[in-house]
């Protein structure tokens, strides 16, 4: 059962999951409450900061004490989108279901040469998340690959075979490549983008010009064919430049268990 976190401030509405980017900024967040107050929260979260009652963050508030609350910031509502359903009656009474999400996260964007990969991912019988135990299964791992290289395929200017997936992504992961909630990372707040729920959280940022690049040296030092091939060419890795600290703490842009 997912974990529920109230919303500070707001009385009656509940949260199972939220999505946050490099920064803390809301991606998506599902939120759980009756009518009126599913009402009042977006009321309140369109004020913003114009009004004393506006909500331009959020407090998540777990409702186990041993877990930290989780911030969240709003920016501009009128960014978000909606989906809301109403829930069979139980014992709660009459509840309503809303998606609140960032449209940015359903499709790349090609003006921004950015795209998300957003996978739900099991928990651990003891209840920790598989993306936290960094335990992902090896099927998982390849539906993650799949769903990257697809993005990565709408992003890129150049054409791209399908069997060049693991090598490229290799060579761009720690310059193209964030996943929230890492660590060790210049260009990201592991404890604002840290996902609330079990996802493996992606974000592609496409530098086409160097994109480009590493392709051309890959192709050059015999690591992409244009046929596949049943072995790695014995050649010394490419070296290409990356935005990641040199603290000896310091993780790839995916983890481990990801391991191109």
């Amino acid at each position: 059962m997912a974990m529920l976190y109230e919303i500070d401030r707001c009385q009656g509405v509940f949260v199972d999951a939220c999505i946050r980017d490099e920064a803390g900024r809301l991606l998506m967040l599902s939120v759980y409450g009756r009518d009126t107050a599913i009402k009042e929260l977006l009321a309140r979260m369109q004020l913003g900061a114009q009004h004393q009652d506006g909500l331009q963050e959020l407090t998540l508030k777990p409702q186990v004490k041993e877990l930290r609350p989780q911030k969240v910031f709003v920016g501009n509502a009128k960014d978000l989108d909606k989906l809301s359903g109403r829930l069979p009656k139980c014992v709660y009474g009459n509840l309503n279901h809303l998606w609140l999400y960032n449209p940015v996260i359903l499709a790349p964007v090609k003006g921004a040469d950015v795209a998300w990969v957003i996978e739900p991912v099991p928990s651990l019988p003891n209840g920790e998340p598989v993306s936290k135990a960094h335990q992902l299964q090896p099927e998982l791992v390849d539906k993650i690959k799949a769903r990257l290289w697809a993005a990565i395929g709408q992003l890129a200017s150049i054409p791209l075979l399908p069997h060049w997936r693991d090598p490229v992504i290799s060579a761009i992961e720690h310059s193209m490549l964030l996943r929230m909630g890492q660590r060790g990372h210049e260009d990201i707040n592991p404890l604002l983008s840290e996902p609330v729920g079990d996802f493996v959280v992606l974000k592609v940022t496409l530098d086409q010009t160097h994109f480009a690049q590493i392709v051309t040296d890959l192709v050059r030092s015999g690591r992409l064919a244009l046929n596949p091939v049943t072995h790695e060419p014995a050649m010394a890795p490419i070296e290409h430049k990356a935005s990641v600290t040199t603290d000896t703490g310091a993780q790839p842009a995916l983890p481990m268990a990801l391991a191109m």
